[in-house]
């Protein structure tokens, strides 16, 4: 059974959880995109990274596993 939590419905500590975790990955994702967007000269990012951050954390759903530790003998039955 997997865990899943809507972000738009966090609590404060959820809330600070995902920045922790995923703030500088996402904010190294847009900022590659940003430097394709001015080689291009696209001009698609307009608006700062915050408000893109917030977008996806406002729309992702995380799915999180129990992590199942399996012994030596278990993973050689067949």
């Amino acid at each position: 059974m997997s865990n899943m939590s809507n972000m738009s419905n966090m609590s404060e500590t959820e809330n600070d959880l995902f920045d922790l975790k995923y703030l500088e990955e996402i904010s190294q994702l847009f900022n590659e995109f940003k430097d394709i967007d001015n080689y291009y000269g696209l001009n698609l990012l307009q608006n700062d990274f915050t408000e893109y951050f917030d977008f996806i954390k406002q729309n992702v759903v995380i799915h999180e596993f129990p992590e199942i530790e399996s012994s030596d003998d278990e993973l050689y039955e067949t």
